[in-house]
């Protein structure tokens, strides 16, 4: 006769610690896919704030690269300046750049000229571009701010810094002056400056240094066009 032994089941302690084990798991695993989630927001948030700032580059390229030099002929609504932001971005409301560009593309063929004004300014935190038509009036009648287009670039904008390269500082630097690590420590922070040598017309070279909320700083230098002999 053949003996058999009775089955047993989990004890209530084995039960437990099943448990414990189980929900320790459930824990691990869902702080995992809850910091994976997260992650992928913050790369998708990080990706899209660098279109933003190239987007935004790629418009100040295109004006910087098509503004107008200054006449041969005396012209007093001809206009270039520019100058870094003075205060926090979150605080200011600055103008940071203002100038005459050609080249405004006229797809419907319309009367009208290819010329712009354009400028750029800071307003709480936030990067706009206005722009309006040229119409031959004096600079002193045009408020951009009233009569313009407004094109928001960049929010979050913590600082702006310009730096502009003049004539001047080529003639006493040379090379110096577009060379090593702080080449553009002599260049002007503010555009015209009548105390400097050659810091009229359009500068050789801009510098522009954009700060973001989160996303840091990024810098492009602009070469612009020659001034007529």
């Amino acid at each position: 006769m053949s003996s058999q032994r009775p089955q047993q089941g989990f004890t209530l302690l084995e039960v437990l610690i099943a448990l414990v084990i189980s929900a320790l798991i459930a824990v691990m695993a869902f702080q995992s896919l809850n910091a994976a989630n997260n992650g992928a927001e913050r790369t998708n948030q990080v990706l899209n704030e660098i279109n933003q700032i190239d987007r935004a580059w790629q418009i100040i390229a295109a004006d910087l690269r098509h503004s107008i030099p200054l006449p041969a002929t005396a012209d007093r609504n001809w206009v270039f300046r520019a100058e870094s932001l003075r205060t926090s971005g979150e605080n200011s409301d600055q103008e940071v750049l203002l100038f005459k560009r050609r080249g405004w593309v006229n797809f419907s063929n319309l009367p009208r000229s290819d010329l712009q004004i354009v400028s750029y300014r800071v307003l709480d935190g936030e990067l706009w571009r206005d722009f309006l038509p040229e119409h031959n009036r004096d600079l002193g009648d045009v408020d951009l701010e009233e009569d313009g287009f407004h094109q928001l670039l960049l929010k979050n904008v913590k600082d702006v810094q310009l730096r502009m390269l003049h004539q001047g500082a080529i003639t006493s630097k040379g090379k110096s002056a577009l060379e090593d690590r702080e080449y553009s420590n002599d260049w002007l922070q503010s555009w015209p400056d009548n105390n400097q040598q050659g810091a009229n017309g359009l500068p050789l070279a801009v510098e522009i240094s954009i700060e973001l909320e989160g996303v840091g700083t990024s810098v492009r230098l602009f070469a612009l066009p020659e001034q007529p002999q």
